[in-house]
């Protein structure tokens, strides 16, 4: 059964604005969220959308809360002002109540509350219910069962971080509490030198029905793999979490049940960089050696959605829906100013459906990264995808990190909470052969300021466990090294070619110096990839690791020691 709202948004739009909204496939930006995406997006009865943030000194008065409102489905936005208490909340028609969480971070009060309201967000003077003595923080607002009255809503506990699943069968009134047993380490091996944040790092959970009476939870770990819990009786209980094919680090997920019964699940699909020697950075914080806190987080600029119509069994898509647009700052700790957020990143999300197949994502921390996209689901589903450049940089990443104020209270310095500064590492450059295009230019320079000189580009395609990826490129000094792999790597990562399912290099000697194609035909349940240059295959490379999703990127890096001229690459294609 569609969502009430869903009609009304469209019963709002004018002929001009559904043309608008039905033309938009892949994630477009519409907006800037006024929070860091989490639970300050809410959608009313009558089909507005509003997003909220309590100001803090920047021109208008102390304590006052804003928000942007859209009438036309996230398209356009315009301010506006409120006294009200509940704020961003969600309404449940069935009984006639808008309800949202008061966790100790949101309002600094003891125990965990439910604010319940007959009015909605403008209410100076709604019911408070408390839902737990204890403190818990990082909750979502609260969600409606499609087969039952059942509200829940997820939070971690303060003090153990335990994932905790509260309901409640009478419209917020009482409530009743599960925690989920869950245990996810972080095992200190190579090419780790340090430890990552570990310790209460957060589980940060979110719970979604797969269908009548079973539930799935998605968790927040320190290790490379979020982790899954499992109810088979609307949330009475639990299994304990274990790991799942979801992969990504340190960062928050996210799940959406549309009208039709397929759930979206928005995550990022990323690795971090190898941890450093805490010990040795600038400067040095006890607590980020002891894994309570992090360096740097170098696997926050890319979010991901996949689609499941078969209730998880199969998901489709791991595509990118936002690029962090600040991903090769050289101010990238100061970019947005603290008063916004210290983080910046596209991690975090809220997502709503909207008419016509299309979802509204708000995503991403700090005013200089977070945005509203809108796209439509059938963009999950498609097989195909070429990058010429042609637009840009803006689908590919290819940032290099400088050297930086690092540690979990290096903000105290002045901004940029766990962050490193970047720049620009494979660039576009003139065809070397004369010509009027311009191609990526991938090469390897010492420099000083950099931690890391590899360059390299790193390119997102639908996910499949078979296809083909066509590569046009031309080798100008040394080898280049390609990587096929389940989830995103940091550029300049010397380990992610050998972390992945398929990881091999080419040479002049191999292809030549003169523009060429080379074609890569993967195929992961045959373990295998056969790699094609003119109508030769000139070797086959076998799967390194398990692979129980499919390949979604491609990398390709100045593989070498030393200085090198590298490659110049002119497009990257990916078919079935």
């Amino acid at each position: 059964m569609m969502k009430s709202y869903i009609k009304r948004i469209e019963n709002r739009l004018d002929e001009h604005q559904k043309k608008a909204l039905q033309d938009i496939f892949e994630p477009t930006v519409v907006g800037v969220p006024l929070a860091d995406s989490r639970r300050d997006v809410c959608v009313l009865p009558d089909g507005e959308i509003r997003s909220y943030q309590r100001m803090h000194g920047n021109g208008v008065s102390e304590g006052v809360v804003e928000y942007i409102s859209s009438t036309d489905g996230g398209l356009s936005w315009t301010k506006g002002y409120s006294d009200g208490k509940m704020q961003a909340c969600t309404y449940f028609e069935e009984g006639d109540v808008y309800l949202t969480v008061a966790d100790k971070y949101s309002h600094g009060m003891q125990g965990f509350w439910c604010l319940r309201s007959k009015v909605g967000p403008d209410d100076r003077d709604p019911q408070w219910i408390k839902v737990s003595d204890d403190d818990y923080y990082d909750a979502f607002l609260p969600i409606k069962s499609a087969f039952s009255d059942r509200i829940w809503i997820t939070a971690q506990n303060c003090g153990t971080c335990t994932p905790t699943f509260f309901y409640s069968d009478d419209f917020g009134l009482t409530w009743n509490a599960r925690a989920v047993e869950h245990s996810a380490e972080f095992e200190l091996k190579p090419p780790h030198k340090g430890l990552r944040w570990c310790k209460g790092s957060g589980s940060e959970p979110y719970a979604i029905e797969l269908s009548d009476n079973k539930m799935m939870m998605i968790i927040r770990t320190p290790t490379d793999q979020f982790y899954l819990s499992f109810s088979y009786d609307s949330g009475d209980s639990w299994t304990k979490s274990e790991p799942s094919f979801f992969y990504g680090v340190n960062t928050t997920p996210f799940l959406l049940r549309m009208s039709d019964g397929r759930v979206l699940c928005f995550w990022n699909n990323t690795k971090s960089l190898p941890e450093v020697d805490h010990t040795k950075t600038v400067p040095f914080n006890q607590s980020d050696a002891n894994g309570f806190g992090e360096d740097a987080f170098t696997n926050r600029d890319a979010a991901h959605c996949a689609v499941t119509d078969d209730g998880g069994v199969s998901w489709h898509g791991y595509r990118e829906i936002l690029l962090n647009e600040i991903r090769n700052n050289s101010d990238f700790r100061y970019k947005g100013g603290v008063k916004s957020s210290n983080d910046k990143s596209v991690h975090q999300f809220q997502a709503f459906e909207l008419p016509f197949n299309k979802v509204l994502v708000s995503c991403g921390q700090n005013v200089a990264s977070r945005r509203f996209v809108i796209f439509d689901i059938a963009w999950l589903y498609e097989q195909n995808a070429k990058e010429d450049f042609l637009t840009g940089l803006s689908k590919v990443s290819t940032q290099v990190y400088l050297k930086s104020l690092s540690g979990h209270t290096a903000h105290k310095a002045g901004n940029g909470h766990c962050a490193w500064n970047r720049t620009n590492g494979a660039v576009l450059m003139p065809d070397p052969d004369g010509g009027y295009d311009e191609y990526l230019c991938i090469s390897k320079h010492h420099d000083d300021r950099l931690m890391f000189d590899t360059q390299g580009v790193v390119w997102n395609f639908p996910m499949s466990r078979k296809g083909i990826v066509k590569v046009n490129l031309k080798p100008v000094e040394k080898s280049v090294r390609f990587t096929l792999t389940d989830r995103w790597y940091n550029p300049c990562d010397e380990f992610a070619s050998s972390d992945s399912q398929f990881g091999f290099e080419l040479s002049a000697d191999d292809i030549g110096t003169d523009m060429t194609e080379v074609i890569f035909d993967y195929d992961v349940d045959e373990g295998v990839v056969k790699i094609t240059h003119g109508e030769d295959v000139i070797n086959t490379v076998k799967m390194a690791k398990a692979c129980p999703t499919g390949i979604s990127y491609l990398m390709i890096q100045c593989a070498c020691i030393g200085d090198s001229k590298g490659v110049y690459v002119k497009s990257m294609e990916k078919c079935n």
